[in-house]
């Protein structure tokens, strides 16, 4: 098996851990509290100081006591639902509280899939497979009209933000779409369906790349006004 292979075989599995978790917990409608599974498991959860960028949740360790810290500087239901089930993902994956906690102390993660660390990429694949878990999500997707309206549509259901929607909608619709999400000038991460990465001459947005100008995005953010105006 090759590191590549082996590590997209280490994030399917962080899903599947998420799903056969929330088979074992009886659950199998949309949304799915990540709240509510933390408090089955004895594990506080508190919003931390909007004050606080940057860091979008911590996992707190004492001994066998666990709590969870998510981020209120991002005002979006979704991103900090995603946040505690990403800590979730921490708790819950073989091997992340050895490396991350091993006895006390705080770990602090950066959710969203803007790091390529492979713990919190895998805490990240744990948190979708948990928020929006396959045979569910992909039994919802069939009822919506393929675009954007869908996503929106999927993201209500599953209160999960739009990019994660997105990112799960692209891994399930059989269309041709890529999911491109970028901060300022530059590009954060492209993600793309099954079919999109078949066609031929495809060029890839690579992570770290600028937003080529002559997209939307590339030209509102030409314009100086209205980036100030959102």
């Amino acid at each position: 098996m090759t590191k590549g292979s082996s590590r997209a075989f280490r994030l399917r599995m962080a899903k599947q851990k998420a799903e056969a978790l929330l088979r074992h917990e009886g659950i199998t409608t949309f949304p799915v509290d990540p709240f509510a599974i933390a408090a089955s498991q004895d594990i506080t959860v508190k919003p931390k100081p909007d004050t606080a960028e940057g860091v979008s949740g911590m996992l707190l360790r004492h001994g066998d006591a666990f709590g969870i810290l998510y981020a209120t500087h991002i005002p979006s239901e979704g991103f900090q639902r995603f946040s505690v089930g990403h800590e979730l993902g921490h708790y819950f994956l073989d091997g992340h509280i050895d490396h991350l906690l091993p006895k006390r102390g705080v770990h602090t993660s950066r959710a969203g899939f803007v790091v390529a660390d492979p713990y919190e990429l895998e805490a990240d694949h744990f948190a979708v497979g948990l928020l929006m878990p396959a045979e569910p999500f992909r039994s919802a997707l069939r009822t919506y009209a393929p675009g954007v309206s869908a996503v929106e549509a999927l993201s209500r259901l599953c209160r999960t933000s739009l990019p994660a929607t997105a990112i799960r909608y692209a891994e399930f619709t059989e269309d041709a779409i890529a999911v491109v999400v970028s901060t300022g000038a530059t590009i954060d991460y492209c993600v793309l369906s099954e079919t999109m990465r078949s066609l031929p001459q495809l060029a890839w947005l690579r992570n770290g790349v600028p937003v080529p100008k002559d997209t939307g995005t590339g030209q509102f953010n030409a314009s100086p006004d209205r980036v100030a105006a959102t």
